[in-house]
């Protein structure tokens, strides 16, 4: 099981990143075992108003084009709901202080917590978090008692 970070879904999607694109690909056509959840959902839709370069269309059509892919990707093996994604703000708000606090713990940046809670919630699929963000790559989780998951750089 692969889980990828939230900038390789929006690169993938994107077309900007060729590793990225290549494993939404094999996700889609069920060669590789994903999930995602609804903070990380959340975060792509925002990452692409984000985008530097894209009109209000573009970032509509980026937007839509996601969303209907996790639905056909086979290989997605869990996905949030449309009410997920809207209650994602309401829970972020009230898990805050825990987000923080296992960030510390672990040294690692708050928004890398929902990635790593996610892999750990599929821990018996011995998953392999994808990121292209080198701090995060770098947490080692066998130091901290989490043996089943795995991180790997991508560039």
């Amino acid at each position: 099981m692969k889980i990828l970070d939230t900038n390789l879904w929006v690169f993938g999607t994107l077309g900007t990143h060729g590793r990225a694109t290549e494993l939404l690909d094999e996700i889609e056509r069920g060669n590789v075992t994903s999930a995602i959840n609804a903070h990380m959902v959340q975060e792509a839709l925002d990452a692409f108003d984000r985008t530097p370069g894209l009109s209000t269309t573009q970032r509509d059509a980026f937007k839509t084009e996601f969303l209907a892919r996790l639905v056909r990707m086979t290989g997605l093996i869990e996905a949030p709901s449309s009410r997920d994604v809207s209650a994602t703000v309401i829970d972020d708000r009230r898990s805050q202080t825990h987000v923080r606090l296992l960030a510390q713990i672990l040294d690692m940046q708050p928004k890398d917590v929902p990635i790593l809670t996610l892999a750990f919630e599929h821990a018996d699929r011995k998953p392999r978090i994808l990121t292209n963000d080198e701090s995060f790559a770098s947490l080692s989780p066998g130091a901290h008692n989490l043996p089943a998951l795995t991180l790997e750089h991508v560039a």
